[in-house]
């Protein structure tokens, strides 16, 4: 199948790293994977990722779950999209962001990583920054901002993932709506 769009999930492999606040952005590509009856995984030893396919408003979409640590990711869909011939713009990646609260997230296209190692890494590796992210907040609403290094490898709390859970399908009609539709 020839993709429309890369949906790129970041995160770190690992028991260890499930379901930590870094690793949202796979928890949200596999919950899509899951409500849109994709493909089950296949695992890609040449390219170091999991990909599952189907169909988003007719667009061919093809789910992407790099088995690097996140700082690495770029590496990997670089080598990807030699093999998938999109453009820049037809990829969407999904990953935390430390400076977004929990239960907020935001829709960007051609921004720099502001910080971000995933990010800085896909940027890098893809000699651009030319895609769409979704950003999904994981800053707890505390008084005090927390540094993204005390938070980032912490579990969320039940009311958390809760609330950021609730939102995934708020997440899937954005990138319908603002990019799929285009």
């Amino acid at each position: 199948m020839v993709p429309s769009y890369l949906i790129i999930g970041l995160g770190n492999p690992g028991l260890k790293y499930q379901k930590t606040r870094h690793n949202i952005g796979q928890e949200f590509v596999k919950w899509l994977q899951q409500q849109e009856q994709f493909s089950a995984w296949r695992r890609e030893k040449k390219y170091f990722c999991e990909l599952s396919q189907g169909k988003i408003l007719g667009q061919n979409i093809i789910l992407v779950l790099p088995l690097t640590f996140m700082n690495e990711a770029g590496k990997i869909i670089n080598k990807l999209t030699k093999y998938f011939p999109v453009t820049l713009k037809h990829i969407i990646v999904i990953h935390d962001d430390n400076d977004i609260p929990i239960g907020k997230f935001k829709l960007s296209f051609n921004h720099g990583s502001a910080g971000h190692k995933g990010v800085d890494s896909l940027i890098k590796n893809l000699s651009g920054q030319n895609f769409y992210r979704l950003r999904i907040g994981i800053q707890p609403q505390t008084k005090m901002r927390k540094k993204a290094e005390d938070i980032v490898l912490k579990k969320f709390s039940p009311e958390e993932r809760k609330l950021i859970i609730d939102k995934f399908s708020l997440m899937k009609e954005r990138l319908e709506k603002e990019i799929l539709t285009k």
